[in-house]
């Protein structure tokens, strides 16, 4: 990246920036948490995208078998675009646009996503580059908790909406244990500053009605703990990959992903239980 770039972009932007430009293999392509219940059965999803089930089986679920054919949808925090491809080959989407503030983000998905209907395109969330009212559909799937400011986040997804239109939403935050967290035990865990209040703030005072909202902390948790289909499975496996060809990625990169995978297999998987941590879904609508 350029300096006028890097001056942009966050910490957490750069972190991304220099991941996916480290790891560009496309078998990588969610970013998200996963959801998984004992009773889920995969045999809607294809086979290509089984090792990642954890992660669409979230997306699945937030949407809750929302008719969205021929939509018009925006992702805000696209990621790898991992989502976007579900909503124009799962839901039939007939235009879905990704929004990320990663410049590699950008670059990877219209690579990896050539799907007619599907674009992406660098941004802002609390300044969204659309016009009022352009959207059927607004997804954001843990994003939120690195805007500097959610409420100016919450007013730009209802501006864009149209009237009627759906706001799927989902992220982690700090749960109702307070106790303080030591050594390996806060690893990633504080991260999430954000409590229950700001989001909640953020949809009253957006004008949104509630049309449901669940924990389901419980569901994370058994995608944390799945043998298989989780976004740790394919980081691990693409991780030792760079390792057995000895490539010359700087230490500090090995090291920040192990500090990721303490956090998939213990730190983070610990807060959720104990209930450190939690994760929220709300289906949103803007008033008619």
């Amino acid at each position: 990246m350029n300096r006028q770039m890097e001056e942009e972009v966050s910490p957490i932007s750069q972190w991304y920036d220099m991941m996916t430009r480290m790891f560009p293999d496309q078998r990588l392509t969610f970013l998200n948490y996963g959801y998984l219940q004992p009773a889920d059965t995969f045999d809607w999803l294809d086979d290509a995208d089984l090792e990642q089930k954890c992660s669409t089986n979230l997306i699945h679920f937030l949407l809750a078998g929302t008719d969205l054919r021929g939509k018009k949808i925006l992702e805000i925090g696209s990621g790898r675009g991992g989502n976007c491809s579900y909503l124009k080959r799962y839901a039939q989407a007939g235009q879905v646009v990704g929004l990320d503030f990663c410049p590699a983000h950008i670059e990877f998905c219209t690579r990896a996503h050539p799907l007619e209907g599907l674009s992406f395109v660098k941004g802002d969330a609390t300044n969204l580059p659309f016009d009022d009212e352009e959207f059927d559909a607004v997804i954001n799937i843990e994003s939120s908790h690195c805007y500097p400011d959610m409420n100016k986040f919450g007013s730009e997804v209802f501006r864009v909406l149209k009237k009627g239109g759906q706001f799927f939403y989902a992220d982690t935050m700090k749960g109702p244990n307070t106790t303080p967290l030591i050594g390996q035990d806060s690893v990633g865990v504080d991260f999430f500053t954000n409590v229950l209040g700001d989001h909640q703030a953020m949809i009253e005072r957006s004008g949104f009605q509630v049309e449901s909202h669940d924990d389901i902390s419980q569901g994370v948790i058994n995608a944390f703990d799945s043998e298989d289909g989780h976004l740790k499975h394919v980081l691990k496996t693409l991780v030792a990959e760079k390792k057995e060809q000895q490539t010359s990625l700087p230490p500090e990169v090995f090291h920040a992903f192990d500090t990721m995978f303490h956090f998939f297999d213990e730190s983070g998987l610990n807060a959720y239980k104990n209930g450190h941590l939690v994760y929220k879904i709300w289906r949103l609508k803007k008033p008619a």
